[in-house]
C-alpha cells in the first residue's frame, strides 16, 4: 500500500496524502478483464506514486506498469506519465482516464526505428530527411511504408496522367503530427519518382484531395508516377491540405485532419 494511502470501500476512491491544491480524482482503467476504479491523489506527487496507489488498489506490481494519460474526452491523446516528474508538471487533469498496460514499452520518437537509424547512421540514414523535423508528441507513432493502392480511376473523371499505365509510388513514410498527417517520399526510396518532380514549379507534381483521399501525381518517362491513398483512417480538409517539393530529396503531402483525434494507421484495409 502507498505510503499515507488510506483504505477505501467500494465506490470510494482511494486518498493519499493532500496538498493545498484540491485532489485529482483519476478513473483508473486496468488491462483488460480488471474492473475501472477510481483513486484520489495530490497534484505534487510523481509518476512513481501514482503507481504505488494502483498497486494498492489493483494489485498490479508498480514495477510492471505503463500508464498513460487522457484528458477530456475518449478522443483526446493518451500521454505516457513519467515516473520521475510530478502529476501537475506532466499536465494531468481532474478528471482524466488513467490506462494501465502491464509489460509493455510505449515507442517514443526517441526509441523509434526511425531516430535510432538516425542516431546510428547519420546521414546515411534511410530516415535522414526527418532528422531535424519537429518533435511528435510520444504517443504518436511512426509508419513506413505501405502496399500500393490499387490505381482504378473507375470512380473519378479520367485524369490527364493515366492511371492504368503509372508506376506506383509504394516507398513512403508518414507521421501524425497533431492537426495534420505528413506523407513523405524520400529520394532514398524513391529516387526516380523524386527526381522527376523535379522542384514541382513547372507542373510535373500534383495532388488531388478527396475527404478520405489523396493523390500524388509526377510526370515521368516513360510514364508517370502515383501514390493513391485510399480509404484514409479519417476524414480531411482538402482546402487545407498542402504538398512542398524539396528538390532532389523529397516530397511531402501535409493532411490537414477534419476531427484532431490521433491516427494509428494510414489507410484503413478495405
Amino acid at each position: 500500500r502507498a505510503q499515507g494511502a488510506a483504505a477505501s470501500g467500494p465506490g470510494r476512491p482511494r486518498r493519499l496524502p493532500m496538498s493545498e491544491q484540491p485532489p485529482l480524482v483519476l478513473k483508473i482503467i486496468p488491462p483488460r478483464g480488471g474492473q475501472p476504479t477510481s483513486v484520489s491523489v495530490g497534484a505534487e506527487l510523481k509518476g512513481a506514486d501514482l503507481k504505488s496507489a494502483i498497486e494498492a488498489e489493483t494489485g498490479l506490481a508498480a514495477d510492471t506498469q505503463t500508464l498513460l494519460c487522457q484528458n477530456g474526452s475518449r478522443n483526446a491523446a493518451k500521454i505516457p506519465i513519467d515516473d520521475s516528474k510530478e502529476l501537475r508538471e506532466q499536465g494531468v487533469e481532474d478528471g482524466a482516464t488513467i490506462t494501465v498496460r502491464v509489460n509493455e514499452q510505449i515507442v517514443t520518437p526517441e526509441t523509434s526505428a526511425l531516430r535510432q537509424s538516425i542516431a546510428k547512421n547519420g546521414g546515411q540514414s534511410y530516415y535522414y530527411a526527418h532528422a531535424n523535423e519537429k518533435a511528435l508528441p510520444p504517443e504518436h507513432r511512426y509508419a513506413y511504408g505501405g502496399e500500393p493502392a490499387k490505381l482504378d480511376r473507375a470512380d473519378a473523371e479520367e485524369p490527364q496522367l493515366s492511371a492504368a499505365t503509372a508506376q506506383p509510388i509504394s516507398k513512403y513514410s508518414w507521421a501524425d503530427e497533431g492537426a495534420f498527417v505528413c506523407v513523405y517520399v524520400s529520394a532514398e526510396g524513391e529516387e526516380q519518382a523524386v527526381s522527376a518532380a523535379g522542384d514541382g514549379k513547372d507542373g510535373q507534381v500534383r495532388v488531388e484531395w478527396g475527404t478520405k483521399s489523396a493523390e500524388l501525381w509526377i510526370e515521368g518517362s516513360p510514364r508517370p508516377f502515383a501514390l493513391v491513398l485510399r480509404n484514409l483512417e479519417g476524414e480531411i480538409v482538402a482546402e487545407e491540405c498542402k504538398h512542398r517539393v524539396s528538390a532532389g530529396k523529397r516530397i511531402t503531402l501535409k493532411l490537414k485532419k477534419k476531427r484532431l483525434i490521433t491516427w494509428t494507421r494510414l489507410v484503413r484495409q478495405s
